[in-house]
């Protein structure tokens, strides 16, 4: 049977250990568990060969960049200028500058691999209280299907979870500056930009459950091919382009699959109402993460008929569902439920590192036998 590479042998114990220590003995987080962590993934994502559903494609536009863009249409991109660019302008600035001087390839993926990781790992220690815990969410399997697949939504991701400051800090305009520079690596990131207001929305568990009832029985009608026409009159061109193009795309157009992903959110679900109270007597900004959360999955339920809606639109509030709000809630159940929720998800952990590693892990070139890296 396939399975992992020993690279990610490695930082899956590594977070598993730290992970119960900073928990259950330690009690408090410690930081030196994230550098560890983060050195490992930056460095196992970074320098990858070959690797990732998407690498080839952005092997190959590597010196497609430097070739036939100029600087100046980077600019033109930048200020939403009339333009041919169809790629984000600040990654295409990142492979043109790394061409440019002569690197390999391997450096734009460790930039990209450095830019997201250190976003989204400040980010996660600064809110959550057990770090390593949010880590191995990320780690089993977003940080496969993000960062190492599809780099630059993840890497609007990054810079979406890192506006979280401005948003607690009620700074508008640095995230508006965010949001800008998000904009710059994937169009989806326009999606996160309610999110400055949607956190100040009350909720508790009965609307947290009507909520997502009510967008789950809204799926069917895909009400969202309404939005096109709204959308293509209020956003850039290159914006409501691409996503009028993915209203009945041949591959990605078609209804999320019922499966194993329905099981694990539903399981989310159910811990987000049962724990809600706790969450917010115990945990600074919960209201704000679980709002977060709740809009991502009810996204999901509405955009359910469109694959490629309903896992790339989410995707920035998904990461609060469960590296900030179900890591959180560990914290906030104390004794017996501390412990069931811990074992819970080291459960489906597990399960996930043997069913990734034999399916999308082994077929992404991450298993032992196919994976390799510019480092060894």
């Amino acid at each position: 049977m396939p399975i992992l590479h020993p690279i990610f042998i490695t930082i899956f114990l590594f977070l598993a250990f730290a992970s119960y220590w900073e928990i259950f003995r330690l009690e408090k987080k410690q930081s030196v568990f994230v550098w560890i962590a983060g050195i490992l993934i930056v460095a196992s994502v970074g320098f990858r060969i070959n690797a990732g559903a998407d690498y080839p494609i952005y092997k190959m536009l590597f010196s497609g960049f430097a070739i036939y863009t100029t600087y100046g249409d980077v600019l033109d991109k930048a200020l939403f200028r009339p333009n041919t660019e169809e790629i984000e302008w600040i990654f295409v600035l990142i492979n043109k500058i790394v061409f440019d001087f002569g690197m390999p390839f391997y450096i734009v993926t460790f930039i990209m691999a450095l830019i997201a990781v250190s976003l989204k790992f400040t980010a996660i220690y600064k809110n959550v209280a057990f770090p390593t815990l949010a880590l191995m969410f990320y780690f089993m399997p977003i940080m496969f299907f993000e960062d190492s697949g599809q780099m630059r939504q993840g890497l609007g991701i990054a810079v979406c979870v890192a506006s979280f400051k401005f948003i607690k800090d009620r700074n508008l305009f640095m995230f508006l500056l965010c949001m800008y520079i998000a904009l710059g690596f994937h169009k989806t990131s326009i999606v996160f930009l309610p999110a400055y207001w949607i956190v100040k929305i009350p909720m508790n568990s009965k609307r947290i459950f009507w909520v997502l009832v009510i967008a789950l029985l809204t799926s069917p009608f895909e009400l969202y091919r309404l939005g096109g026409g709204i959308f293509g009159s209020i956003a850039p061109d290159d914006l409501s382009g691409a996503y009028t193009g993915y209203l009945d795309d041949k591959y990605y157009g078609t209804e999320v699959e019922t499966g194993l992903n329905d099981i694990v959110k539903l399981f989310f679900i159910g811990i987000l109402i049962k724990y809600d109270k706790q969450g917010c007597d115990e945990v600074w900004w919960y209201e704000y993460m679980r709002n977060l959360a709740v809009f991502g999955i009810a996204l999901f339920y509405f955009f359910r008929s469109n694959e490629i809606f309903a896992v790339r639109l989410p995707g920035a509030y998904m990461f609060f569902v469960t590296m900030f709000c179900m890591t959180s809630l560990v914290y906030a159940v104390k004794g017996r439920g501390r412990q069931i929720l811990y074992l819970g998800f080291m459960t489906y952990f597990v399960a996930m590192f043997f069913y990734f590693g034999k399916g999308n892990g082994d077929r992404g070139g991450f298993s032992i036998d196919k994976y390799t890296n510019a480092l060894w």
